[in-house]
């Protein structure tokens, strides 16, 4: 998919399901959509370059490379608290780090 409309799209449907989720307490779902919402947005700025990446690694390399300050900070907070979210799934501090994180 190395279409930028597209990736947005994707990046604002997982926004607002995350946003659901997280009214809901559903806190691992949060931090499994948040980690997609960031990686969506990431895949729209390198669609813009004709590339795709296909897998976590990749994104956070290139996010860490592009965007070190605010995506790729963004990213790291996320990511850690989905895996404490997945082990945790009860903790709802982590979840609103997660949420508070989306809103930069």
């Amino acid at each position: 998919m190395g279409n930028f409309e597209k990736h947005i799209k994707l990046a604002k449907e997982k926004l607002k399901s995350t946003k659901d989720a997280f009214t809901k307490k559903s806190n691992t779902v949060v931090g499994d959509l948040a980690v997609k919402v960031v990686e969506q947005l990431i895949e729209a700025d390198v669609s813009k370059k004709g590339e795709h990446f296909g897998d976590h690694k990749s994104r956070h390399e290139y996010s860490n490379k592009e965007f070190p300050e605010i995506v790729n900070n963004a990213m790291r907070k996320i990511w850690f608290a989905y895996g404490d979210l997945g082990y945790d799934g009860v903790n709802g501090n982590r979840a609103r780090i997660v949420m508070e994180t989306l809103s930069l």
